[in-house]
């Protein structure tokens, strides 16, 4: 974050006239975020629609994966196939038509799914420090895949002053009895003003399930451990080194839709299917330089190192044959983001970026008798996805109006690597674009309005992904794929200030060429019906997203959010509705301080019915063809905070014991839950 810049862009957004009470109580209401704009701003005076999830909220959340942490948050809903993961959908898009980061670097693959999957669940909740979204497409300042949003994961950073050697930490553990779930984490910060570390451990242990209809799930058990390491190296005060390191490791997660019954099945697909292992190991080296040039006031270099490894172990029902794959996607990304202010009237955000990922895939099948054989892989071996791309946004500042328009020029070059296509190499370019307005009503209240050209190009999941897939699927190569393209346009209105905060935003999203699944008529020898990806589908999404916080003189706080998400879908057999559109879906809640040592929170969570179902919903075993029910689900908490730094919270989470399920899981959710931690500070 540039100490030097921000003044002056607080300045020009503000108009600096407002009063400095005024201002301080805005301020507070609006968090500072970097995501949308690549720069330090207030949430108030961004032109897009972003959710902040702030550390403070984090502390006041369920926390098992980081996805849950967006629970409840505007425009943003969770879908979960199994307890062990899960994705934000924005915008009713999801998977990789969505960019996730952490701390700014990419997390999505060139095997990302765009359906559900469990590789945000590779990251450790418990070192997030702040969590902002950004809805609406932003391929100008992120690149292919940013569609429905960005989500941006920070990361805790730590920070002391002075030069004496100082050090503070914390030690969390808790239990919740829906899922015999045992959580723990320690971290410790270290250092001075020149050099500080953090280092952070957390273990999860979750049992099975038990829903609100009393039922106990098999095959919901699962363990996860992580660590980070974090260095920062403060060589000037205008300049900054840091390293750091995440590892995160489930050893063996069961896939829950493939091991149960689902809607329209008799049995279910497998007899054991498992995730064994999934891991995530990412490596980040970022240098800042705040020293003003005449090219910026600000640049900041990144060079990062991701692996993830998603091996399967899988038998089928009824067979005595073991099926092993090893995939694995090492992804090499070097970033460059720079920023000018030109005599306080404007600001240019530009940079470049490259990436190169390498998959590497392999399978095997085990016989009763000990024989392995080769199989085909699920994805072509040694198969690389490549990309580079310039990007500039420039923002004009006139009286109460800002005005921005940025551009982005990417080049992928794909190389399926496969013995059975002859021409296994795809070049492809895209020009990303959006334009966008922000007025300034009065110190508290701003208009603002979006149109921007989104780009998603066919990764190696799309073009090269072969094997079974659930439903008694077998998916086979195609090479001839087109990018996914999306049009939005967004209008919207924030107030921050006066005691209270809110947001409304309207959007419209053209979507073309959308690449789904589809059958080809054919089956295999085994009897899987043969699928492919393919562009058939143009889907129009539009929808309302709103939230409201009001501030009380006591200490108190209500809070409400709603999104609205309507999906349309044409298709070669005509139109109906789109795929996976969540409902309707909101929270309704109130919190209060006590005195100094006792936090009250109580909301109901809720979504409406969707029986607004794509004719892929009606075959996925996930959703009921009837439609997914809606729910109204009631939680309670009390924290208590001790004059030693300790912290005890204790709650009921769906009070009523609701049978539910959110849209698309794959699993209904908990049913009455009691929840107990403890934290400690130090």
């Amino acid at each position: 974050m540039n100490k030097k810049i921000l003044p002056v862009l607080l300045a020009l957004s503000w108009n600096a006239h407002a009063e400095e009470d005024l201002k301080e109580n805005v301020e507070d209401l609006s968090p500072l975020q970097v995501t949308s704009s690549k720069t330090a701003t207030a949430s108030n005076d961004t032109a897009t629609a972003v959710t902040v999830v702030t550390r403070d909220e984090i502390s006041q959340k369920p926390n098992t994966l980081l996805p849950d942490l967006l629970r409840e948050e505007t425009g943003v809903y969770i879908q979960q196939t199994t307890p062990g993961q899960g994705i934000p959908i924005i915008r009713g898009l999801k998977g990789s038509q969505n960019v996730h980061l952490i701390d700014g670097m990419r997390l999505n693959t060139a095997f990302f799914r765009n359906s559900p999957n469990q590789y945000m669940a590779l990251v450790d909740s418990f070192m997030t420090e702040q969590i902002e979204v950004v809805r609406g497409p932003a391929s100008v300042l992120y690149g292919g895949d940013a569609l429905g949003g960005v989500v941006n994961v920070i990361t805790h950073t730590p920070d002391f002053v002075g030069s004496e050697f100082q050090y503070s930490g914390q030690m969390f553990t808790s239990f919740d009895s829906a899922d015999e779930k045992w959580l723990s984490h320690i971290d410790m910060d270290m250092g001075n003003e020149k050099v500080a570390t953090t280092f952070g451990l957390s273990y999860q242990d979750i049992g099975e399930r038990t829903t609100g209809a009393g039922v106990t799930l098999p095959f919901t058990s699962y363990s996860a451990r992580a660590l980070n390491n974090k260095w920062v190296f403060n060589t000037s005060e205008d300049t900054r080194w840091l390293f750091d390191v995440q590892y995160l490791h489930q050893p063996g997660t069961p896939r829950v839709d493939d091991l149960v019954v689902g809607f329209g099945q008799t049995e279910p697909d497998s007899e054991v299917f498992l995730f064994r292992p999934n891991e995530r190991l990412f490596s980040h080296l970022a240098y800042s330089n705040q020293v003003g040039t005449d090219w910026f006031d600000e640049v900041n270099v990144h060079l990062a190192y991701q692996k993830i490894r998603d091996n399967r172990y899988k038998q089928a029902l009824g067979s005595s044959n073991v099926d092993t794959e090893q995939n694995s996607s090492e992804l090499l990304s070097f970033q460059v983001d720079l920023n000018k202010v030109f005599d306080n009237q404007s600001m240019l955000v530009y940079g470049l970026d490259s990436s190169l990922d390498t998959i590497r895939s392999a399978k095997q099948r085990t016989n009763s008798a000990g024989e392995v054989s080769i199989r085909e892989s699920r994805f072509p071996d040694d198969s690389t996805m490549g990309h580079w791309a310039l990007y500039a946004d420039y923002h004009m500042y006139l009286s109460d109006h800002e005005f921005t328009v940025g551009g982005r020029y990417s080049d992928y070059a794909i190389d399926l690597n496969s013995p059975q296509i002859a021409d296994d190499q795809l070049d492809l370019t895209d020009l990303t674009w959006h334009v966008s307005w922000l007025y300034k009503l009065n110190d508290a209240d701003r208009l603002f309005a979006n149109i921007g050209r989104g780009f998603r190009p066919p990764n190696i999941f799309d073009l090269g992904q072969v094997g079974e897939r659930p439903s008694n699927r077998f998916n086979v190569i195609n090479p001839d794929l087109d990018p996914e393209t999306v049009l939005t346009f967004d209008l919207g209105w924030k107030h921050a200030g006066n005691g209270w905060q809110a947001e409304v935003v309207a959007f419209v999203s053209d979507y073309q060429d959308v690449i789904s699944s589809v059958e080809t008529g054919a089956q295999t020898a085994d009897g899987f019906d043969v699928v492919q990806s393919q562009n058939i589908d143009e889907v129009r999404i539009y929808g309302l997203e709103t939230e409201l916080n009001v501030y009380f003189d006591n200490g108190g706080q209500m809070y409400a959010t709603l999104t609205y998400t309507h999906g349309e879908e044409e298709s070669p057999d005509g139109s109906g509705p789109a795929d996976r559109i969540p409902p309707t879906f909101g929270v309704l809640g109130y919190q209060q301080n006590f005195a100094s040592d006792w936090h009250f929170k109580s909301q109901v969570r809720y979504a409406s019915t969707q029986d607004r179902l794509s004719s892929r919903d009606l075959t996925d075993a996930r959703i009921n063809p009837f439609g997914t029910g809606g729910f109204v689900v009631y939680d309670t908490h009390f924290t208590w905070y001790s004059e030693q730094d300790y912290k005890v919270r204790v709650g009921v989470e769906n009070l009523f014991d609701k049978k539910y399920r959110e849209h698309a899981s794959g699993l209904d959710a908990p049913g009455r839950n009691y929840h107990v931690s403890f934290h400690y500070e130090f």
